[in-house]
């Protein structure tokens, strides 16, 4: 359904006098550009769920909204049911977002405070010309019921819903225009646990009913391995290995997800401590982005970033040590 070709995405460095401030905050020289992702290429299967899995500013989020158009790439493809995204125009972008929606990670802000849910959620309708007045305040009134909000709230502002139940107002205004491929940042992060549950048992039960086809954007290895069909682990903008969830634990993974896997595994008495701190984006290091934290690291990684090669079907990894 969608596949990424060598994409990369950078964004330009602050003004002058935004580079002195973040110098002064980070005691250091800023300069450069912000490199988000590196060259990284990924397919998403028509009715999968593919858990994007990495640690804050290993560039998933940006990856998130290159796959929706919400970003265009610096360098290579992005294609929807074969479809390049870059060569359609803007009525043609517009349609295509019929069929891609995004699940923003935080409802407070992605909601206007200052117009009602109703609004909110047909909003999407009233832009591409769905159906009359009416007949959108009935479908609005559905999809409520559809995230388990009663339709008597329709008219109440976003602060008067708790943070679960904006969670779902963002899934049902991400579902009001019927997508093919929904993309969930960080859906149950900032939420009681118990909430989360809710959220992740309604987002499985919403694709099974719909037919969905999802990417789940998440920094919880836990939660990913409880819905995902294929597992893709990022770090310092560039994917480090993408495998079926079966295969978790179960075959010799790449050092980070090793690390990831053990500090997520409560059950296992073996522990690795990752020294050290996540690339600087503004000037990432030469050749493996893992090496200066990796415990397995032998000199060829500290000048040759490893290709990402094919283990076994549906399974690749990029590490100068498994082959």
């Amino acid at each position: 359904m969608l596949n990424l070709e060598n994409v990369s995405k950078s964004f330009k460095p602050p003004s002058s006098f935004g580079r002195e401030l973040l110098s002064l905050i980070s005691r250091k020289e800023i300069g450069g550009s912000v490199h988000a992702v590196r060259g990284l290429s990924l397919r998403v299967k028509p009715g999968q769920i593919l858990g994007l899995v990495g640690e804050s500013g290993s560039g998933k989020s940006t990856l998130g909204r290159i796959m929706c158009g919400l970003y265009r790439p610096n360098t290579g493809k992005v294609v929807f049911e074969g479809r390049d995204l870059d060569s359609l125009n803007k009525k043609e972008r517009q349609r295509l977002s019929l069929k891609i929606q995004f699940m923003f990670q935080d409802p407070a802000s992605s909601l206007n405070p200052r117009i009602r849910c109703g609004a909110a959620l047909s909003e999407g309708l009233v832009i591409h010309g769905l159906g009359n007045r009416l007949e959108r305040r009935e479908k609005v009134c559905h999809l409520m019921e559809e995230v388990g909000l009663s339709p008597k709230l329709i008219d109440r502002y976003p602060h008067q819903f708790s943070g679960g139940q904006r969670q779902r107002l963002s899934l049902a205004r991400a579902l009001s225009l019927d997508p093919s491929l929904l993309i969930a940042d960080e859906p149950a992060s900032a939420i009681d646990v118990s909430i989360q549950a809710q959220i992740i048992n309604l987002l499985l039960d919403l694709k099974a009913k719909r037919g969905l086809t999802m990417v789940l954007i998440s920094h919880d290895l836990p939660l990913v391995c409880l819905m995902a069909d294929q597992i893709a682990v990022m770090y310092g903008g560039l994917l480090m290995e993408v495998f079926p969830r079966s295969l978790l634990g179960q075959v010799d993974h790449h050092p980070y997800v090793k690390a990831l896997w053990a500090s997520a595994d409560f059950a296992s008495s073996q522990k690795i401590t990752l020294e050290g701190e996540p690339p600087d984006p503004l000037n990432p290091p030469p050749g493996c982005p893992f090496h200066p934290r990796c415990l397995e690291a032998v000199d060829i990684c500290a000048s040759l970033c490893p290709p990402m090669l094919p283990l076994g079907s549906d399974h690749f990894c990029a590490c100068h040590l498994r082959k």
